[in-house]
């Protein structure tokens, strides 16, 4: 009896307090339709209509309590607008999903439960800075999306997996799914800085750009420092810090497709991201007192179909290169892939190599060391860019955090 009067005690307190986080977001709205606790008592009301139709196996209890909830809310809605009011739908769906809250909690699916009336308060939250999201996307942004889905969900699931050309090293599935890999992560940044806006200090632009594209960022800011001379020294920041959190990225890539490789280059990311930090906080230091205005970098949505054929193709051409370098050349044909490969990208070396590792047709060491290659050699290029672009005050900076970044290299592995 007490551990029966425990749990009903239990699941009636969990769908009060379910229904407070969402109702205390709904309080805080001019000309609401429900508050704190309407909320509360339609969580509590949808806990005991679960309760009172799980023993008795009648569902209809459930779904007459929906129907309740819904023709009040109707109702309610039917007033306002006669009186004037302005009365939108969304409280009005917020307390069906209360609802639901209180029938998951009734029928024990607690963590389903919390995860809903999260998911509510943070979407009814962030109300403002959805709509502003929605504004600043633009037409060519929501095919983008679209096509985002049209090449994770349609298209893969249908390609072959197996493989194909010299040796079998094409293989469509896991081609693609690297495409799709690259696209996510990629995305994420980017409506992150939809989301955003453009007025945002150095170091976020930095961590954010390095999500983006650390090479479109870098593009960016050295072209800004032409026009505004006195913003070197935050380029500067900013290039080098989207550049090590590159690392991170490359990090996470292996760690995803092969975590063994990641514990044989786990110590020289980190040695390097910290070297990168310490010189990049030092060049901050000296900017922080200045109003540099900085803005988020120009960058197009990277999950259009257009460049996802792209990346799909120089994944291709360089994991049948790599393949080739290893077969005649040996590791020394991998490194000279990797450093061409990385003048320009470094997440296709990184994906290859660590596939071919988890294949065991590359050695950990070698593996490790192709992609620390193809990341110098990114650093190279996109001081080349700097070099063109932007001011000398910017590409000294630059060069000083790059080489902090590099030097571990030659420590480790030389």
């Amino acid at each position: 009896m007490e551990n029966a009067a425990l749990e009903i005690f239990k699941a009636y307190g969990l769908s009060i307090l379910l229904g407070a986080l969402m109702g205390l977001e709904r309080e805080r709205v001019e000309n609401r339709l429900a508050g704190l606790r309407t909320f509360i008592l339609v969580t509590l009301f949808g806990c005991i209509c679960g309760r009172i139709a799980e023993p008795a196996a009648g569902a209809w209890i459930a779904l007459g309590g929906l129907a309740a909830v819904v023709v009040h809310s109707a109702m309610m809605h039917y007033i306002r607008i006669k009186e004037g009011v302005s009365a939108g739908l969304t409280t009005a769906f917020a307390l069906l999903i209360a609802y639901t809250v209180g029938i998951l909690v009734a029928y024990d699916r607690t963590i389903a439960a919390v995860a809903v009336s999260l998911a509510t308060t943070v979407i009814l939250y962030f109300k403002l800075q959805m709509h502003k999201f929605s504004q600043n996307l633009s037409e060519r942004d929501i095919v983008a999306m679209f096509q985002f889905g049209l090449i994770a969900f349609i298209i893969l699931p249908v390609l072959p997996n197996r493989g194909f050309g010299p040796s079998q090293a094409l293989n469509p599935y896991n081609i693609w799914l690297m495409v799709v890999l690259i696209g996510g992560i990629n995305l994420v940044g980017y409506v992150i800085l939809k989301l955003t806006g453009k007025q945002w200090g150095g170091p976020v632009l930095g961590i954010l750009g390095g999500i983006v594209s650390s090479t479109a960022t870098t593009l960016s800011f050295s072209r800004h420092t032409k026009k505004n001379i006195d913003f070197s020294l935050m380029g500067a920041v900013i290039v080098s810090l989207a550049s090590t959190v590159v690392l991170v990225r490359v990090a996470f890539l292996v760690g995803i497709i092969h975590s063994e490789l990641l514990n044989e280059m786990v110590f020289p990311l980190t040695l390097m991201f910290l070297c990168g930090l310490v010189p990049t906080f030092i060049v901050w230091r000296k900017t922080r007192t200045q109003d540099v205005g900085a803005s988020a970098p120009e960058t197009q949505n990277p999950v259009e179909l257009r460049r996802a054929l792209l990346f799909g193709f120089i994944y291709a051409v360089v994991l049948l290169a790599v393949s080739a370098g290893k077969q005649y050349l040996g590791n020394k044909g991998v490194y000279i892939v990797s450093f061409i490969s990385g003048l320009t990208d470094v997440d296709a070396i990184t994906l290859t190599n660590a596939r071919l590792a988890g294949k065991g047709e590359l050695g950990y060491y070698p593996a490790a060391v192709s992609i620390l290659i193809a990341y110098v050699s990114n650093l190279a290029f996109k001081l080349g860019i700097i070099g063109v672009l932007g001011t000398k005050r910017m590409f000294r900076w630059t060069l000083l955090c790059f080489l902090c970044m590099a030097v571990p290299i030659v420590l480790v592995f030389v």
